[in-house]
């Protein structure tokens, strides 16, 4: 609820070098926030009595906490995000609860908005959702309260409450929008960065960002198992029935060795005709496993057409101190066009020295 769009702010927060910026403004807001909440004990439609004034001091304390938290302290985690929200929310409420006049009032409920401003941008739609159903919730309950109580005109606090509801929770809501939007569009444009348009699969960007996050969430003693896949004469395909069918014969290969790979295995085109399966695993044998599994490429057959492959194996333990992707992909490639000299539609494992000096 709310993590994705967390970890994606916070991804472009801390890649723009914001972070501390975006830290110092919402420190700001909560010192601006005690600030007019020390402003207000001394206005006519201030606070009267001591629960009301308690209640804006107990606001106002907390906002100063909050401030140097944001100020001093690391940038929060997801459910303290939450949790300030949540404190914003309830303090702006009870600030705007506690004047005694019932413009005042509302007019205060505006301050609600810049929390969902904040939760728009970092939290995501459904934060923001339940922010705003709060924040429409506190409005009506003023309203109703001034129409009960003070037997104020509904249609005479229109001038009040309309304002209000417009920036509590239409801006908040079409800020989203935008944000929404923008994120989508850059969702696109980075998947477009990392992706190859003709096959789906990852790119040689894509391929390396990929293994570098797989590598960093297993254990040090992993084996990373590559395997090269290319196609035999796929020049000579292109130059006799053209390159519609060479792009014909790429798309099934690739959507073959999507098929025989496992959902945690990663899968790539590296350029050219070069087809590339990323596998982590613990066992030792895990090359020949591999090899087995992708036999089924080194012969096809598309449009009454038939096609062999060659594919190089190699493999790299991650605790290697001279673990490289470089390496494992350099040693797959040697493999590969050793299968290719050996007359192709095979499969080869690079075998690895035991010592490295």
């Amino acid at each position: 609820m709310g993590r994705r769009e967390y970890r994606f702010a916070t991804e472009a927060l801390r890649e723009g070098r914001m972070m501390r910026a975006f830290s110092r403004v919402v420190a700001g807001a909560c010192f601006v926030a005690a600030g007019l909440l020390v402003t207000v004990q001394f206005h006519p439609a201030g606070p009267v009595g001591p629960v009301a004034r308690w209640a804006h001091i107990i606001a106002l304390v907390t906002a100063v906490g909050y401030g140097l938290r944001w100020l001093l302290g690391r940038f929060p985690g997801y459910r303290q995000a939450v949790v300030f929200v949540v404190w914003a929310d309830c303090a702006a409420a009870v600030g705007a609860a506690a004047l005694s006049e019932t413009d005042a009032r509302l007019g205060a409920t505006l301050y609600l908005g810049i929390v969902g401003i904040f939760a728009a941008f970092l939290l995501g739609a459904r934060i923001l959702y339940a922010h705003c159903i709060f924040g429409i919730s506190v409005i009506g309950l003023i309203t109703v309260w001034a129409m009960l109580k003070e037997h104020a005109g509904f249609f005479d606090l229109f001038v009040f409450y309309m304002p209000a509801v417009t920036w509590v929770v239409g801006v908040p809501l079409g800020g989203l929008a935008l944000i929404e939007g923008g994120r989508r569009a850059i969702g696109r444009t980075a998947r477009s960065a990392r992706y190859d348009p003709l096959t789906g699969l990852r790119n040689r960007r894509g391929l390396y960002a990929a293994v570098d996050v797989a590598v960093r969430r297993r254990a040090p003693s992993t084996v990373v198992v590559m395997a090269v896949c290319d196609i035999d004469r796929f020049k000579a395909l292109n130059d006799v029935h053209g390159h519609a069918v060479g792009d014909l014969a790429l798309i099934e290969m690739a959507a073959r060795l999507r098929t025989l790979a496992n959902p945690d295995e990663i899968t790539a085109r590296i350029g050219g005709d070069e087809l590339v399966l990323v596998v982590l695993r613990t066992g030792a044998d895990a090359a020949a496993e591999v090899g087995d599994r992708l036999m089924p490429l080194t012969r096809n057959e598309i449009d009454s057409i038939v096609l062999t492959a060659s594919i190089g194996i190699a493999t790299q333990v991650t605790s290697d101190r001279y673990f490289s992707i470089d390496d494992v992909l350099r040693h797959a490639d040697a493999a590969m066009y050793e299968a290719k000299r050996s007359g192709g539609a095979n499969c080869v494992i690079h075998r690895q020295p035991v010592d490295r000096i």
